[in-house]
C-alpha cells in the first residue's frame, strides 16, 4: 500500500461539507439527551431526528472519498496483461547435498522449483547456476517439460570445484538473460544455503528484484560418504541471513509443507505489482467503487425499507446474458466483454467487446483465427496488435503474412524479443517450405530419367511439414547451442560438457 494516492484529490474538499451536515445533525438533538438515560429517553421523547439523518454525514463522507478515486496499483487490461520473468540462481555446493532436507538439499529444491512453476502459470522460468563459476543452464522457458529435463539432470558435483564463489557472476548472468523491457516484470530468486560476509554485505547494496529461498536447518545434515570427510560445515548461519531479511531483501526457509511457496509466490506478486506501479504508460485503477459496499449498509441501517427494493433489484443484476439489452443500461458492452474474457467464455466475450483489439484477442483465445485477423486489422496497428495480427495468421499457416506482420511491429519496435523470436520461428518454417520445394522439384526432374515400371512411393502419412509451435527459440550463447548440436547425449552429459569446456568465468 506504499503506493496509495487519490486520483482526483480535489474531491476530498467535500468533506468540509460532510462535517458541516454532521455538525447541524449532531444540533438537533434533544436537550434531554444530556440528562436522562439514553434508554429512558428513546422510550419517552418522541419527534427524534430520523435515523437517515444520522447516518447521512457518514453517507457522503464514503461518497467523497469513492469521488477522489482511491488507488494503489496499476489497471492491467486482462487480455493484455504481460507475463513476468523469472530466473532462479542455484546454488551449487557440496553441502547441497546435506541430508537435513529428505532427500537431500538439493532434491527437495528440485521439487519445490517445479512445484512454483506448476503455480505460476504463464511465468517464464530460468535457470543459473553456480559455485566457483556461474553458467546459464536453461534460458527462460514456458515449456515445464524442457525446464524440468535440465533441472533434474542438474547436480553440484557436475560443476567444477574451484576457489572463490560465482555468485556476482550469477547475479549478473540471470539479469542479462532476462528481457530489459517495462512491460516484462524481472525477479531473480536466489536459492543458496551458504553465504560469505562479503557477499551479504554486497547482496544488502544490490537494488535487484531478489528473494533468497534458503534450504536448510541451523543443525545441518549428514553429508554422503564420499563428501563427509571433507570437514564441510552444513549448518545454516541464521544471523547472517536475519540480517538480510531485516535489511529489506525477502528471505524464506524452506519447510517440509508447501507453506514456504505460497511465500514465495506473495513475493513475487507483490515485486511484479510495484514494477508494474513504476510505470508511466498505464493508468491508476480507481478503486473507488469498492466503497459502494459499507455505503449499502449505511443505507439499508438508515432505511430497512430498502431491503425490499434490493430483493425485487438483485435478480435483475444476475439476469442471463439474452438480456443484452437491460444490461447494456447499466453495463458498457466491453465491461460485459471483460468479465465474459475472465470467466473464460472468449466466444461470448467476442461477441460484446466493441474495442477491435479486445475482441480479435477473445477469438484468438477462442481458437477462431480468421475472426480474430479480421478483427486485428480493423484496430489501430500498434506493436501489440501486429504482433497479434502475426499470430492469427500463422496459426492459419499463411506463413508470408505472418512475417510481414512482424516485420512491421519491429519496424515499430526493433528490441522487441518476443516479436524477434516469433518472427524467427516463421522465416524457419518458410526456409524449410521451400527448401521441401526445391527436393521435389528436383526429385520429379530425376524421375522423368526413370523406367516406366519403376516402383515409386509416395509420401506417408505425417511426412508433411506441419506447423511449429512458436515458442522461444535457443540462445544465441553458444552454451546453449550447444544442447542441441549433441542431442545424442544425456542431459547431465550436456551440462557436463558445458560446465568443463568453459575454462573461464561466464561474463
Amino acid at each position: 500500500m506504499s503506493d496509495f494516492h487519490f486520483t482526483h484529490p480535489w474531491w476530498l474538499v467535500g468533506l468540509l461539507l460532510c462535517g458541516l451536515l454532521w455538525f447541524v445533525a449532531s444540533g438537533q438533538r434533544s436537550a434531554w439527551l444530556q440528562i436522562m438515560d439514553k434508554p429512558f429517553a428513546r422510550a419517552l421523547i418522541i419527534g427524534r431526528k430520523k435515523r437517515l439523518t444520522r447516518v447521512l454525514p457518514w453517507l457522503c463522507a464514503l461518497g467523497v472519498i469513492a469521488l477522489a478515486g482511491p488507488t494503489w496499483q496499476r489497471e492491467l487490461p486482462a487480455a493484455l496483461t504481460p507475463q513476468s520473468n523469472l530466473m532462479v540462481v542455484l546454488q551449487q555446493d557440496p553441502a547441497m547435498y546435506a541430508q537435513d532436507l529428505a532427500p537431500s538439499r538439493h532434491q527437495r529444491m528440485q521439487s519445490k522449483i517445479m512445484q512454483l512453476m506448476s503455480r505460476s502459470t504463464g511465468t517464464h522460468f530460468g535457470l543459473v547456476v553456480y559455485h566457483a563459476n556461474a553458467y546459464l543452464t536453461t534460458p527462460l522457458t514456458v515449456d515445464p517439460t524442457f525446464y524440468s529435463l535440465f533441472l533434474h539432470a542438474q547436480n553440484p558435483g557436475l560443476l567444477p570445484e574451484g576457489e572463490g564463489s560465482g555468485l556476482k557472476q550469477a547475479l549478473d548472468l540471470a539479469i542479462k538473460n532476462m528481457p530489459e523491457s517495462p512491460d516484462a516484470p524481472r525477479n531473480i530468486i536466489l536459492i543458496a544455503d551458504t553465504l560469505s560476509a562479503q557477499e551479504a554485505d554486497w547482496l544488502a547494496q544490490q537494488t535487484l528484484p531478489l528473494q533468497i529461498w534458503v534450504p536448510g536447518t541451523a543443525r545441518g545434515g549428514a553429508l554422503p560418504e564420499s563428501y563427509a570427510q571433507r570437514g564441510i560445515d552444513t549448518r545454516l548461519n541464521v544471523e547472517r541471513f536475519t540480517k538480510l531479511r531485516d535489511g529489506g531483501i525477502p528471505v524464506t526457509l524452506v519447510t517440509s509443507d508447501d507453506s514456504d511457496l505460497a511465500v514465495i509466490a506473495s513475493h513475487i506478486q507483490q515485486s511484479v505489482a510495484a514494477q508494474n506501479n513504476a510505470r508511466g504508460d498505464l493508468h491508476w485503477k480507481n478503486s473507488g467503487y469498492l466503497l459502494v459496499i459499507p455505503m449499502l449498509l449505511l443505507l439499508l441501517f438508515g432505511r430497512r425499507q430498502l431491503i425490499c427494493w434490493l430483493v425485487v433489484l438483485m435478480p435483475l443484476l444476475y439476469a442471463p446474458q439474452g438480456h443484452a439489452a437491460w444490461q447494456d443500461a447499466w453495463v458498457s458492452p466491453d465491461m460485459q466483454g471483460q468479465i465474459a474474457f475472465n470467466h473464460g467464455d472468449y466466444q461470448q466475450a467476442a461477441q460484446r467487446f466493441q474495442d477491435p483489439l479486445w475482441q480479435g484477442i477473445a477469438y484468438y483465445r477462442a481458437e477462431d483465427f480468421v475472426a480474430a485477423a479480421a478483427a486485428f486489422r480493423q484496430a489501430p496497428q500498434t506493436t501489440d496488435t501486429l504482433l497479434w495480427l502475426g499470430n492469427s495468421y500463422a496459426q492459419q499457416k499463411q506463413w508470408q503474412q505472418a512475417l510481414n506482420s512482424y516485420d512491421r511491429a519491429l519496424s515499430l519496435r526493433p528490441d522487441w524479443t518476443l516479436a524477434q523470436q516469433n518472427r524467427a520461428a516463421i522465416a524457419n518454417i518458410i526456409m524449410q517450405l521451400r527448401q521441401k520445394e526445391r527436393d521435389r522439384q528436383g526429385a520429379q526432374g530425376k524421375e522423368q530419367d526413370y523406367k516406366p515400371d519403376e516402383i515409386k512411393q509416395d509420401l506417408k502419412k505425417g511426412e508433411g511439414v506441419n506447423q511449429k509451435d512458436l515458442q522461444p527459440t535457443a540462445s544465441s550463447s553458444p552454451q546453449v547451442n550447444q544442447w542441441f548440436e549433441n542431442l545424442e547425449v544425456s542431459p547431465s552429459g550436456l551440462l557436463e560438457n558445458l560446465y568443463r569446456s568453459t575454462t573461464e568465468p561466464t561474463p
